[in-house]
């Protein structure tokens, strides 16, 4: 017997943005079951995926890696959705953070080390550190 059922994947927004696409289709599986019970499985799934992206790297195969890639962003929007947090929002906290910190990295490193225009990727990761350091106490100060 034939039947005209369709995908419950089917009819996705098509104005979304690739990461809250991605939530979607996950959101959507998860309504006939396909999804795991907790967060824990989503980790080991993420485990998985860049082991994999490993060996593509190692096979220095482009598709591969981009392929292997995308599993690994896949992954982790399903994990935004599981911990219900949106992913757009978190990149784009992600790259406000960012910003902010390697401008403070920036400011260090001329202050420090006003003789040299570029520095050591060494010193750059210890004045991350630093300003992680100086985040964190006025974070905790306030």
């Amino acid at each position: 017997m034939k039947t005209n059922r369709k995908s419950v994947l089917d009819s996705t927004p098509k104005d979304l943005t690739e990461l809250t696409k991605a939530v979607e289709l996950c959101q959507r599986a998860a309504k006939i079951g396909f999804d795991w019970p907790s967060i824990n499985p989503v980790f080991n799934k993420l485990e998985e995926e860049i082991s994999e992206l490993k060996s593509a790297i190692a096979g220095q195969n482009k598709e591969e890696m981009l392929d292997e890639l995308g599993d690994v962003l896949f992954v982790i929007t399903n994990m935004a959705r599981h911990l219900g947090v949106n992913p757009e929002l978190a990149i784009i906290n992600a790259n406000k953070k960012f910003k902010r910190r390697f401008k403070a990295v920036e400011a260090m490193a001329r202050e420090k080390y006003p003789q040299k225009r570029n520095v050591s990727l060494n010193i750059l990761e210890k004045l991350w550190d630093e300003v992680k350091i100086l985040e964190t106490s006025n974070i905790m100060k306030d």
